[in-house]
């Protein structure tokens, strides 16, 4: 019998950042679309007492579970403070408790790689470099010491996207890092096919039409710019709303939310928008599948689930006009300039107006996407 191959992954379930979470639980469930035969032996390393229940779900055959605490004591922080200041690195790392560990990813800066036999660290995209307004100072002297860290070690590095590969090019043009771009799918069950929408509609309170916004608030998701269309298109149309579901803080900015339903109450638009808050992953997306279309107007994307999400359930969206996303899609979808609020307000109202849906095989992708990952290890 050939020997399976083994891949450990480094997991946690971060609300805050729940596309991080999706992205290893996409990757698994990625693998198991390949034949038994094919499929990898994955070892999850995961901090103590992190829920495991969303991958259990999966019923992945061949996995197993390590924990091991990612935390630092007050000691090893200190001089970890230290090294982030004179030398842009950490000075203790935290070693995975085994003899050999096998294709790891993502590392971590905070994981040692001396008992490391293959692994990649994971780059989503550089918007620091195009947003800096949106990070604290400190948050970006610490992403550019990790990049320029990367670039001075020659790691490997996975790219989510063509996009952020030619920016870390772009960015870093001496660069001798192994290299590779790992576009992400979603994967999403039929669970949600099974939910009754007029059940799901009655429980929030909800009526057709809708628009629907499925992102966390984060300042750079740019929901104001929804919040300025819609002034716009009510004065002209009365038959739409708009639904926001994801968690309701950005700890850079906790101005943020308040700021955006302040505006609401101010323009008195409070009839024309809800916000749901971190609801059920199906509930959402049977929200999503019977909305008229999803909005998806960030202003920076390493690879959106949200758009993922869409081709997925073969629906319709209108998303931002910037690279990543003419990168990530190319049917069922308009874009707009997100800085733009009249444009969007125009692109709402084409919606309304009826669109074309063209069916897509998004299965493929997903058994592309395994192979894919597979393939990083050979």
């Amino acid at each position: 019998m050939v020997e399976k191959k083994q891949i450990t992954l480094i997991y946690s379930y971060n609300d805050n950042w729940i596309g991080g979470t999706y992205y290893i639980l996409n990757i698994i469930k990625s693998l198991k679309f390949l034949g038994e035969n094919d499929q990898p032996r994955i070892l999850v390393v995961c901090d103590i007492g992190t829920d495991r229940t969303e991958i259990l779900k999966i019923g992945y055959k061949f996995i197993d579970f390590l924990e091991f605490s990612f935390e630092f004591n007050i000691g090893e922080r200190i001089i970890n403070k230290i090294g982030r200041l004179i030398l842009g690195k950490l000075l203790v790392k935290k070693k995975i408790p085994i003899k050999d560990v096998k294709n790891l990813y993502p590392v971590s800066d905070f994981i040692s790689t001396t008992n490391v036999t293959g692994f990649y660290y994971w780059i989503p995209d550089f918007q620091e470099h195009y947003l800096p307004q949106f990070f604290s100072k400190g948050d970006l002297a610490s992403r550019f010491k990790a990049q320029n860290s990367l670039v001075k070690g020659k790691y490997p590095i996975v790219f989510s996207s063509q996009n952020a590969y030619d920016d870390y090019e772009k960015f870093y043009p001496h660069n001798q890092n192994e290299k590779k771009v790992l576009r992400f799918v979603s994967i999403l069950g039929a669970k949600y096919l099974d939910i009754n929408i007029d059940v799901v509609l009655e429980k929030f309170k909800l009526k057709k039409p809708y628009f629907i916004v499925p992102n966390q608030f984060w300042r750079h998701k740019n929901h104001i710019v929804i919040l300025k269309a819609v002034k716009l298109l009510a004065q002209k149309r009365k038959d739409f709303h708009v639904v926001f579901t994801g968690k309701e803080h950005d700890f850079r900015h906790p101005e943020h939310v308040p700021e955006l339903k302040q505006f609401i109450k101010d323009n008195n638009l409070e009839d024309r928008f809800s916000f749901l808050g971190f609801i059920d992953r199906n509930e959402q997306l049977c929200l999503m599948k019977h909305s008229i279309s999803i909005i998806q107007p960030s202003l920076f994307e390493g690879w959106s689930t949200v758009v993922e999400d869409t081709k997925a359930i073969n629906h319709f969206i209108v998303l931002s006009d910037i690279n990543l996303h003419r990168e990530q899609i190319n049917q069922n979808c308009l874009f707009f300039d997100p800085y733009s609020d009249q444009a969007l307000a125009d692109k709402m109202e084409e919606v309304l107006r009826g669109v074309n849906i063209v069916e897509n095989n998004y299965s493929d992708e997903i058994m592309k996407s395994g192979l894919k990952f597979i393939s990083l290890f050979n």
